[in-house]
């Protein structure tokens, strides 16, 4: 009896991860599903602070904190705003979205023309209802705010 191994589908999937709630926990979980092994990009400090806000949690905190997950087999940095880099250097099968992914109106979600060049396929991962790093950090200020209104000495 021959012993074939079937190739091991790899998934990459990236982002900020900061303040990292419920929600990526989804996604990185959805993104599991669709292959074998899942690599996980994470955003430098100075391109999440390029695209969207600096940063509360500092890259390395980032990726430690995901290194830890069970579903998430590898880490990296991601340098640059596109995964294409990434994805050469990597090779997926499956490029994973998350439903945070945005891209200018008309035009291709960035690693498509890469997954196509590598042979893989791009999946647009759902959104899941519950937190978002905005919503977290607009509570915050709104809970300190409304402390700051109770008692302004302990501002």
């Amino acid at each position: 009896m021959e012993n074939t191994k079937l190739k091991e589908i790899i998934v990459y999937t990236y982002g900020a991860f900061d303040l990292l709630h419920v929600g990526h926990l989804q996604l990185l979980q959805e993104a599991k599903a669709l292959g074998d092994k899942l690599i996980v990009g994470v955003f430098t400090d100075e391109v999440v602070e390029a695209f969207k806000r600096k940063p509360i949690i500092p890259q390395n905190q980032r990726m430690e904190m995901l290194k830890v997950l069970r579903f998430v087999d590898e880490v990296v940095s991601q340098e640059e705003l596109a995964p294409d880099t990434n994805l050469k250097k990597y090779k997926p099968d499956v490029l994973a979205k998350g439903p945070g992914a945005s891209w200018e109106p008309g035009k291709e979600a960035p690693g498509t023309v890469t997954m196509k060049e590598l042979g893989g396929e791009l999946v647009f991962l759902n959104y899941h209802e519950g937190a978002s790093t905005s919503d977290i950090i607009a509570r915050c200020k709104e809970s300190a705010a409304k402390k700051e209104k109770l008692d302004p000495k302990s501002a």
